[in-house]
């Protein structure tokens, strides 16, 4: 994906780009509202995270966006994304 076809950050979408993009092992059916961090987000999965952000969402992340509380949900991520949407 390029330019501005993007793809549109939701819930969903960042779950299943977790998922496909190995930063963390989730199930199909991980909630909305899952803590990331339990299921095993920690900080090399961020840092992966963020470079894979750009690319499929066209999102950048900056340190000052890294807080858990940004990161901890997926409606928290895709928020996050789309608010960073370049």
């Amino acid at each position: 994906m390029s330019g501005d076809t993007k793809e549109h950050p939701t819930p969903a979408t960042v779950t299943a780009w977790l998922r496909d993009e190995g930063i963390v092992e989730l199930e199909e059916t991980f909630p909305a509202d899952g803590d990331l961090f339990l299921a095993g987000l920690d900080s090399m999965a961020v840092m992966q995270l963020v470079v894979a952000a750009e690319e499929r969402f066209g999102a950048v992340l900056g340190p000052a966006d890294l807080a858990k509380d940004r990161l901890a949900t997926p409606i928290a991520l895709a928020r996050l994304l789309e608010e960073k949407r370049a």
